[in-house]
């Protein structure tokens, strides 16, 4: 019993060095420069392998490093917190959810290079990576303790996100080469939501929005451009195609055809909002109204070279099959 007792108290002097840094919060950043274009990371930690005792420590403290080590395992990815830093300053912090998923956003003028410091009940590692002003990108990293100094953190994968894109504020322009497209899947959720003073540009060969709630919801003044190459545009929602509030502004531009499958209004806008489409076609097959407009809201459909009501008999230009939507309760 007295060993036990014993084993707890060398335990508790053990974590409270850890305790002491978790409680110590510094200041928070100062977000970085206001100008400059918003950039986000969708990021993942895959996996985190807790530090083992080292041979040469005694038996007992070996011990201590196994207890600490499940307490570090059992936690896992849950909880960490994460921080981006540039030039030395914190520019935006996130603490991962459960699967390890975690999401930052800042501004940058320019590509920078962006070090993510990741605190593990005390323990802190970072890795740098060079991101580009405006980018979306999903990063999976793997975190082994174990590894020596500037190696704990691997890159499991690194790429352009294909989730929902989020905006509040700045300039985001996401482009393609000339011969890429874009495949945005909202997994239930808006595909494209804007907000504040925020621009979004997306400009590839085809633009593919496919299992939104709705393909874009553009909010407050921001204002929203979808324009392709040489392609078409196809959304494919649960509830409204396009929807503008307040004083914002969607375009959607397509060097080919606009396909939009809804349950509800192909477009809907109301306040002092715009919706303006310029295709060759731009074909609505939707539940309700093709076209919506409350308020001193304008929807213009004149850009369109024809217009298409209900579905089209014609294959799809798309490799593969999309999804149907599904009906989801109003809100």
């Amino acid at each position: 019993m007295n060993r036990i007792k014993m084993l707890l108290i060398l335990i508790t002097i053990a974590l409270i060095p850890s305790l002491i840094h978790l409680g110590c919060g510094g200041g928070d950043g100062d977000g970085g420069g206001q100008n400059g274009e918003t950039t986000q990371i969708n990021g993942r930690i895959s996996n985190v392998v807790a530090m083992t005792e080292s041979n040469d420590k005694s038996i007992k403290y070996s011990k201590i490093m196994d207890m600490l080590s499940l307490i570090k395992e059992a936690k896992a990815q849950d909880g960490i917190m994460v921080t981006a830093i540039i030039d030395g300053v914190a520019v935006d912090t996130d603490t991962t959810e459960p699967d390890g998923s975690f999401t930052l956003s800042f501004l940058l003028e320019s590509a920078e290079n962006v070090t993510f410091l990741f605190d593990i009940n005390g323990t802190e590692v970072s890795i740098s990576i060079l991101v580009q002003e405006g980018s979306i990108i999903e990063i999976v990293v793997a975190i082994d303790l174990n590894e020596p100094p500037g190696d704990e953190v691997e890159v499991v994968d690194l790429a352009e996100a294909v989730g929902p894109v989020r905006c509040e504020n700045g300039t985001l322009e996401i482009t393609k080469e000339f011969d890429e497209d874009i495949i945005i899947d909202g997994g239930g959720e808006d595909c494209i939501r804007t907000a504040g003073n925020c621009e979004l540009i997306i400009d590839p060969e085809d633009i593919v929005l496919t299992n939104c709630q709705r393909c874009v919801d553009a909010r407050g003044t921001s204002s929203v451009t979808l324009q392709t190459f040489d392609g078409d545009i196809y959304c494919d929602a649960f509830k409204d195609g396009f929807r503008s509030r307040g004083d914002a502004e969607i375009i959607i531009d397509a060097i080919g055809n606009i396909d939009i499958l809804a349950n509800d209004n192909g477009a809907r806008a109301d306040g002092n909002s715009t919706i303006s489409f310029f295709a060759d076609a731009c074909i609505f097959d939707t539940g309700e109204e093709t076209f919506d407009e409350q308020g001193n809201a304008l929807i213009d459909p004149e850009g369109c070279g024809e217009i298409i009501r209900g579905p089209v008999p014609t294959a799809s230009p798309f490799p593969s099959p999309f999804p149907s939507p599904e009906p989801t309760p109003e809100f």
